[in-house]
């Protein structure tokens, strides 16, 4: 089975929401390093954090897709740990919504910075 076709997800439902629990909270990690690393001008850790959020982010993606094409798996699974990857969803809603705002800020920042040299010379 070549890296591509290489299944995630344990075929065993509650391995496998406990699985993408993990999966979920290494991407929050990822992207929270990476914000605060952006607000603080620390490029070094940007640079250090950004290959291994990369891989995650591969990762993730790949297994939400095979999670959602087992969905109907999943509503025997015990509804705590059901409601913990919930949670964990909506942290890397938030967590994905802050770092995109702080983005766009410093890029705003960046291109009135640049307008004002303009405008100085």
């Amino acid at each position: 089975m070549t890296e591509e076709n290489k299944k995630i997800l344990n075929d065993d439902p509650r391995q496998a929401v406990e699985e993408m629990i993990v999966i979920t909270e290494e991407l929050v990690a990822r992207l929270e390093i990476e914000t605060h690393a952006l607000s603080t001008n620390d490029g070094t850790t940007f640079s250090t954090n950004e290959e291994g959020k990369e891989h995650v982010a591969a990762i993730y993606e790949k297994a939400a897709g095979e999670f959602h094409k087992r969905i109907h798996e999943f509503k025997q699974v015990d509804k705590a740990l059901v409601a913990k990857l919930d949670a964990a969803q909506a942290s890397l809603g938030q967590t994905s919504k802050n770092n995109l705002k702080l983005l766009e800020k410093l890029e705003e920042a960046q291109k009135s910075e640049t307008e004002q040299k303009a405008e100085d010379e």
